[in-house]
């Protein structure tokens, strides 16, 4: 309750004129001692209806300023110039004469002094305020522009966030269409090759596979023992073209099945392992898919091995031009959710294709 009003109390006029006026009558207490006009604290308690009417003026000549913006700054500085002379005149006369009643009322000490109001004296208590209303009116000005400048950046970083996660949806779910594109590329090609009982039951898998993802959240983080399933589904599409030459060894050390992982990130690598390397040769092939923490990253590997002497496989898939989507967005994406903390390395090798991907380890959300 406390820190809410400070905080509230200092993000308006108030709590800045308050420490202005304070830390000027403060001064005045401490030079009227060394004067030996007054005991300590003395004419700093005398002067509480001083400071009161002094931050009451110094907030409404704020509010006047705001309520001035839309002018123009000719008119906006003269009115503005205006009140402030006003408010000093009324400030000034207000010292001169309270000071004279305390002076006949209860410190006739101060009588030598408060009583006679010479031209000099008006002059100086009136430069003296003068200069404290424009002091407090231009550090009101610096604070708020400050505050202004402050959530400028922060509206600046929100836009800025809400577009890279916009971006992100948008790579995501471009990437639906890029996987069906290379499933219905490998339905073609068992349609070509007359293979259409594993047509069917590929068509029939894929179905099973866009059912269970239609049902997340395609932009939250998920598990990586989520993730997992959905190769694992993804894969049995696979095995039903490749069947026996498809040897598949997925490895996810047990400090690392909770954490959370952004949707459909290994989709790319394991899509492009089987592009790359599988479909490419005629003998056994093996996928890899490792993931392990190392420190604070946690590093996921997708890889494949086979013999790259062996020619093309008799049922690979037609020649055709890779796109890149599905590199290219993934790596879009870890730039947007993490920064510079994500690393991808991802490309073909002497015995078929490899990918590592890099980012910060965040734990369970359940942990």
């Amino acid at each position: 309750m406390l820190e809410r009003f400070r905080a509230r109390l200092w993000s308006t006029a108030l709590g800045p004129a308050i420490v202005i006026w304070f830390f000027g009558y403060v001064l005045f207490d401490i030079v009227a001692f060394l004067m030996n006009r007054s005991s300590p604290a003395m004419s700093l308690l005398a002067s509480i209806p001083m400071l009161v009417l002094g931050v009451c003026q110094t907030e409404a000549l704020d509010m006047m300023r705001g309520r001035l913006d839309r002018l123009t700054w000719a008119v906006r500085s003269t009115m503005l110039l205006a009140g402030t002379l006003i408010a000093t005149i009324i400030q000034a006369l207000f010292d001169l004469y309270w000071t004279r009643y305390m002076a006949l009322t209860l410190f006739p000490t101060w009588q030598a002094w408060a009583l006679e109001i010479s031209s000099q004296r008006l002059t100086t208590t009136f430069v003296l305020y003068l200069w404290t209303f424009c002091l407090a009116l231009t550090l009101l000005w610096a604070a708020r522009a400050s505050r202004a400048s402050e959530a400028n950046l922060a509206r600046a970083a929100g836009a800025e966030a809400e577009a890279a996660k916009a971006q992100s949806a948008a790579l995501r779910l471009q990437l639906n269409p890029h996987f069906l594109f290379n499933t219905m590329n490998s339905i073609s090609s068992l349609v070509e090759l007359d293979r259409k009982n594993e047509a069917g039951e590929m068509i029939d898998r894929l179905c099973e596979f866009l059912r269970a993802s239609l049902n997340a959240d395609p932009m939250e983080d998920v598990p990586l023992s989520q993730e997992i399933d959905a190769i694992d589904a993804y894969l049995a599409i696979e095995a039903t073209r490749f069947g026996e030459r498809l040897d598949i060894e997925i490895h996810v050390a047990p400090d690392t099945v909770d954490a959370q992982v952004p949707n459909f990130i290994l989709q790319p690598f394991v899509e492009n392992a089987i592009k790359h390397g599988v479909s490419l040769v005629k003998g056994p092939a093996t996928l890899c898919i490792d993931a392990a923490r190392e420190g604070e990253e946690l590093v996921l590997t997708v890889t494949n091995s086979a013999d790259p002497t062996l020619t093309a496989a008799a049922d690979a898939l037609p020649s055709r031009h890779s796109t890149g989507i599905g590199l290219n967005n993934t790596r879009q994406r870890l730039h947007n959710r993490y920064g510079t903390q994500a690393q991808l390395d991802a490309g073909p090798t002497d015995s078929g294709y490899k990918a590592t991907i890099r980012f910060p380890f965040v734990p369970s959300r359940a942990g």
